[in-house]
């Protein structure tokens, strides 16, 4: 019988189709946590090791001396939509791991806005999701020019209105270890726009 907090859950979600599985070891997060924290750095100068046996010097010699890279986690896929109509403003995001499992999410706006500030609100949403995951890596889609190339830089911010969230979602975006971002068109980003049309 499990107890405490992971007892209580287990009850919450038992009318669900859902069933706590232990994890039975960490070693393979362990190493993967470390190649996170090591991403792109270069060891090229193995000289400060003190190796006593001078044949195995010769031979750590000819295999380190090139460098050593870390390895490169394939990053999240985050797809954000908005949507408006006269009577509510909707946003849409989906998260996809690397395994290709989505993460859908639809929520409704509590204020009427225009067509590129549902667009921000989503993407900011999207990322404030990403950032409390804990996510490092991310590559952002979406069918928003505007709020993309304002983002890159490409395009001027003139809007003070669009300035606000503007500065949030670099903010963001600064709290990752590696962003991408890519405009798509909207018939490759459906499933975010059907989730900000259901808000609405």
């Amino acid at each position: 019988m499990l107890r405490g907090r992971i007892g209580n859950w287990t009850i919450v979600l038992s009318e669900f189709a859902f069933r706590y599985v232990p994890q039975k070891s960490i070693k393979g997060q362990a190493v993967a946590d470390f190649l996170a924290d090591h991403l792109g750095e270069e060891i090229e100068n193995m000289d400060f090791m003190d190796i006593a046996n001078a044949d195995l010097m010769t031979r750590a010699h000819t295999c380190l001396n090139n460098p050593i890279y870390s390895a490169h986690l394939t990053p999240r896929k985050m797809y954000f939509d908005g949507s408006k109509t006269n009577l509510a403003s909707g946003a849409g995001i989906v998260l996809e791991d690397p395994l290709g499992i989505r993460h859908c999410y639809s929520l409704q706006l509590d204020f009427q806005c225009t067509n590129n500030r549902e667009e921000y609100e989503a993407l900011i949403i999207g990322l404030e999701i990403l950032v409390e995951l804990g996510i490092q890596f991310v590559e952002i889609l979406g069918d928003s020019m505007l709020v993309l190339k304002q983002i890159a830089g490409e395009y001027k911010c003139l809007s003070p209105s669009l300035a606000v969230y503007l500065v949030a979602a670099r903010n963001l975006l600064a709290e990752f270890r590696e962003a991408t971002w890519e405009y798509i068109p909207r018939e490759e980003n459906l499933t975010a726009n059907e989730m900000a049309q259901i808000a609405t």
